[in-house]
Parts: structure tokens; C-alpha cells; sequence
């Protein structure tokens, strides 16, 4: 039976997703016929654009089946309501690991041969595996016997989460780095005069220079030194995370009152961590050179952290609802801050020891990157502990009783 009264909710969601789609559209067009272009022309890295058409049209695939089942709850109909349960075959948990890591030694062999048609024809089709295969996995672990509340709930936090969320935290990053920028030029300004005339000059050679050998060059004396490393590392370790960690779960927020218990919270929170590394993993993977392999190996690491750190906030969010316990939510969000800001001063850490040899510090790469590194595999490895863990401790034993009592209540 449908009902006639407007679903605001459905309804604004399905405004947000068709605008999510023309985009995501409008790219994979642009970028696939870019990518065409640049393959008859032998310039660039046809690959590349490639890989990243194919990235947005499976996200607009998301969104168009994530759009069908929030258009259900809009129209009114029952079935939209009926709870959700993403239950993953036990033995497609030693099948998918098996098959991404053949994959990934596939492509990276097949990058080795530097050949750009079949780069084209076979990266796109198997970064789309290894990026998605893994988070299906983890999500699966994660959400194992927890009820996830209506379909068209799921779908909703499932949309907002590729299209809202990342939205919102880009716009606020940008925002902050401006104004961080326009501090530091009035302070320089007023405080040190002689270094803003080095500024500017500075400018005018960057912009008259164009051999990237002199580039690193002039750049050299900036990147090497400790005051602009730390502004850059405090940035991705603490700006970026205390951001991103507080609106990746960002649908989690808006359903907070709905969802039925903390378990259930996290289950949401980690598909809206899932949603966000879909993204990211998937415009972050866009190469086609022959560090394809390890690109998007590491992106499984950088997934598993986001899927975590937001299943622990989305934890956080609905104890302080459900329960009015807010001292959890701090102490879940600060958790997920520490994790998250831990792996990217680590992985910050790496990216600059790795520009050693450019700017002459070749010491960099064998004193600090293996340091960094294995940091950040002893962080892989407890996050996925703990993953494993809190679905054990949350799940309940009769989740499929509390699918049938939910949806009698939704009906009711």
C-alpha cells in the first residue's frame, strides 16, 4: 500500500543524487573521450583518464541504484522499508583476497610492458576490482550479523557518503588552507618583510621556469626545511582528520534518532567510511604507469582506516542519542582522530623521505621511510583487529528476529 505524504528526506536525497549523477556523467564522458585523444595522439597517460571514466561511471552506477531504492521510500512504498542485512558468504573471505592479489600482479606486469593500448584496455577494469572486491570485504566483516535498519536508509547514507559528505569536507579544507595561507602572508608581512620579498621572488621564478630539474631546485631549500615540513605534516595529521572525522558519518548524524542501537550506528558508519574510500581510492588510483601496483595496494590500507575510524564515530553519534552518553562520542571521535591522524603523518612521513634523493637529502629514504613504513603496517594490522573485534563485541546473536520486529514496528 502506498501512502501520499511526502518523504522530505527521500526527497532531497534523490535531488542530491541527481545532481551527483549529471556530474559523475558529464566526467566519465569527458575523461573517456580525453582519454581516446590522448592514446591516438601518443601524448600523456591515456590509462589514466581511462581508469578514472571507468571510477565515476561505477559511482554513478552507485548512485543510480542507490536512487531506486530512495525513489521506493518517496513513493510511498512498503518495500523501502524492509530492514537491510549484508551478509557476506564465508567463502568469498579467502576468494577475494586470492583474486585481488593475482590482479594486482597481473596489472602490474602488464604496466611493465609500457604498452598504453593495453594499459587502456586492462588497468581500468582492474583497478575498479582491487579497489571495490576489498571494501566489499571489509564491509562484510564489519557489518556481519548487524541489522542495518530499512533499505532506503541504508541507500540514503550510502549516496551522501559518495556525494554530500566528501562535498563538505573538500569545500572546508580549502576554506581553512586559505585562511592559514592569509595568516602566515599578514604575519610575514608585518613581522618578516625581507622573507616576503624572497616570497615574491620566489613567485616570479616559479612562474618563469618551466625545466622541472631547476624546479626542485629553487624549491629545494623550502622542502627541507623543518618549520614548512611540520606546517605540512600538522596539517594532514591534525586539520585533515578532525575534519573528515567528523563529517564522514555525516548521514549518521542526520538519522542519529532512527537508528536502533550503537551497533547498528557502527555498521552505518563504516558504510559511510566505505563510501568516502570508494571515492577516494578510486580518483587517488588514476595511474597508469608502473606504479600502478603499489598505488592501489596501498589504497586497501587507506580504506580500512577510513571504513574504522567512521564506524567508530558512527558508534560515538548514536550512544550519545540512544543513550545520552556523550562522553562515548568523544572518546570514540577522539579515537578515530588519533588513528587516522597517526596514518597520515606516517604516510605524510613517507611521501616526503621519498623526495630525499630530489633535494639532495638521500639519507632521508633509508633513516626514515622504513621507520614510517613500518608504522604504518603495525597500524594495518590493529585497525583490522579492531575491525574484527567490534563487529564480534557489537553483532547480536538474534539479529534476524530484530529485522522482523524492526520492520513490523516501521509498518505499524
Amino acid at each position: 500500500m502506498q501512502t501520499n505524504k511526502v518523504h522530505w528526506a527521500a526527497l532531497i536525497t534523490l535531488i542530491v543524487i541527481g545532481i551527483g549523477v549529471f556530474f559523475l556523467l558529464s566526467l566519465s564522458i569527458a575523461l573517456a573521450l580525453v582519454s581516446f585523444v590522448e592514446l591516438a595522439g601518443g601524448e600523456g597517460d591515456p590509462a589514466a583518464e581511462m581508469i578514472s571514466a571507468f571510477s565515476f561511471g561505477f559511482l554513478l552506477l552507485v548512485l543510480l541504484v542507490s536512487g531506486w531504492f530512495v525513489l521506493g521510500k518517496a513513493r510511498g512504498m512498503p518495500s523501502a522499508d524492509e530492514p537491510f542485512a549484508f551478509q557476506l558468504p564465508a567463502w568469498m573471505r579467502a576468494v577475494i583476497p586470492a583474486l585481488v592479489i593475482l590482479v594486482i600482479v597481473g596489472g602490474g606486469l602488464v604496466t611493465l610492458l609500457e604498452a598504453p593500448w593495453l594499459n587502456l584496455i586492462i588497468l581500468p577494469t582492474a583497478t575498479l576490482l582491487v579497489i571495490v572486491a576489498p571494501i566489499w570485504l571489509l564491509f562484510g566483516v564489519a557489518a556481519n550479523r548487524i541489522e542495518l535498519g530499512p533499505r532506503w536508509r541504508f541507500f540514503t547514507i550510502l549516496s551522501l557518503g559518495i556525494t554530500i559528505g566528501p562535498f563538505l569536507m573538500i569545500v572546508i579544507e580549502i576554506i581553512l588552507i586559505l585562511i592559514i595561507a592569509a595568516i602566515g602572508v599578514v604575519y610575514v608581512s608585518v613581522a618578516e618583510p625581507e622573507i616576503m620579498r624572497e616570497l615574491r621572488t620566489l613567485v616570479d621564478m616559479l612562474n618563469t621556469t618551466t625545466d622541472e630539474s631547476a624546479l626542485i631546485s629553487i624549491l629545494t631549500p623550502y622542502i627541507t626545511n623543518p618549520t614548512v615540513i611540520a606546517i605540512g605534516l600538522g596539517y594532514v595529521a591534525v586539520i585533515v582528520p578532525l575534519i573528515e572525522e567528523l563529517l564522514k558519518p555525516l548521514a549518521v548524524w542526520f538519522f542519529a534518532r532512527q537508528i536502533s542501537s550503537p551497533a547498528q550506528g557502527f555498521a552505518l558508519g563504516v558504510l559511510s567510511g566505505a563510501a568516502f574510500a570508494l571515492l577516494e581510492s578510486l580518483n587517488a588510483s588514476s595511474d597508469g604507469s608502473g606504479t600502478w601496483a603499489v598505488i592501489v595496494t596501498a589504497r586497501t590500507g587507506t580504506s580500512l582506516l577510513h571504513m574504522l575510524t567512521s564506524g567508530l564515530v558512527g558508534w560515538g553519534i548514536t550512544s550519545t542519542f540512544a543513550k545520552r552518553r556523550i562522553g562515548k562520542f568523544f572518546a570514540a571521535y577522539f579515537s578515530a582522530f588519533l588513528i587516522h591522524g597517526i596514518w597520515n603523518a606516517a604516510a605524510g612521513g613517507i611521501g616526503i623521505a621519498a623526495l630525499g634523493e630530489s633535494v639532495g637529502r638521500p639519507e632521508w629514504v633509508f633513516h626514515y621511510a622504513p621507520a614510517f613504513l613500518g608504522g604504518l603496517i603495525v597500524l594495518a594490522i590493529g585497525v583490522t583487529v579492531i575491525l574484527f573485534a567490534a563487529n564480534r563485541e557489537l553483532r547480536a546473536p538474534n539479529f534476524l528476529a530484530q529485522a522482523a520486529e524492526e520492520k513490523v514496528e516501521s509498518t505499524a
